[in-house]
């Protein structure tokens, strides 16, 4: 069982990065002009449903 905890920390842990990768490679995508699509229409923000701008966690939603 041991050693099945250990795969799953590690495959966890290479998961985050792949997750940290690519949240790095599209925030530099929004940086660059020609990337068509990545930045917000002028006059826009980037909204995320269930997130205010200056929050870092989403906020509670009523369940279904």
């Amino acid at each position: 069982m041991e050693r099945e905890a250990d795969r799953m920390e590690e495959e966890s842990e290479r998961v985050g990065e792949d997750i940290e990768d690519a949240r790095d490679e599209w925030e530099a995508k929004e940086r660059d002009p020609d990337v068509p699509g990545a930045q917000p229409p002028p006059g826009e923000e980037e909204s995320i449903p269930g997130v205010d701008a200056d929050e870092d966690e989403p906020r509670d939603q009523p369940g279904p």
